[in-house]
């Protein structure tokens, strides 16, 4: 499965599982971006490195987008 696809996926699990925070992640522009080791966030945009989303699981990925997006909710950014 290719990042994106994978990144997509996990977020409409996220909307499912765990509402509140999948509303707000959909509001974040995906950007792919091989020079970061695992993925950053702005306030605004989600970055991620594709190699590093393949090597997790779906599971994982939620994980990762949940906690991305966690940094933008509590203006972490």
């Amino acid at each position: 499965m290719f990042a994106l696809e994978k990144i997509k996926k996990a977020r409409t699990g996220l909307v499912l599982d765990a509402p509140f925070w999948g509303a707000l992640s959909c509001r974040l522009k995906l950007v792919e971006d091989a020079s970061c080791e695992t993925a950053w966030t702005d306030g605004k945009t989600i970055g991620y490195n594709p190699a590093h989303i393949d090597e997790l699981t779906l599971q994982q990925v939620k994980g990762l987008l949940g906690h991305e997006t966690a940094h933008c909710a509590f203006q972490h950014h």
